[in-house]
């Protein structure tokens, strides 16, 4: 069943990237795509977090940490300097410095790192039923 879980949280992790496409694709206002895939970005790890802590509260702290560094460092800020800045270029944004362009780049690597940590994640407890 957690393994199921797993690949739950896998697939929809994908499912994101692909609406987040489709967005943009299907947007034309770029603003107003990037403002529904940032707030995709938000919903989908605490989502996933309130989930598997309801189903296995801290069993696997890694993949939980994992989780929220992408929400706390790169999905919330990044989806906060679009809101409180609408209407400015992202360009042109940045969150402690850091400007809003390498924000993004960080928080792609992110993403791909709270995948990572899903599959392993999933791994990890198929062979704990093995």
């Amino acid at each position: 069943m957690r393994r199921n879980a797993f690949l739950g949280y896998l697939i929809a992790e994908v499912i994101v990237i692909l609406a987040v496409m489709a967005l943009f694709r299907g947007v034309p206002d770029r603003q107003i795509a990037a403002t529904l895939a940032g707030i995709l970005f938000v919903l989908l790890p605490v989502i996933m977090m309130v989930v598997e802590y309801r189903r296995a509260e801290l069993s696997q702290f890694v993949w939980f940490v994992v989780v929220m560094q992408f929400w706390t460092l790169f999905a919330l800020p990044i989806l906060g300097i679009r809101l409180m800045n609408w209407g400015v270029p992202f360009e042109q944004l940045s969150f402690i410095g850091i400007p809003g362009p390498v924000l993004h780049q960080w928080s792609s690597k992110s993403y791909m790192l709270m995948m990572a940590a899903t599959v392993w994640s999933w791994w990890k407890v198929s062979r704990e039923k093995v």
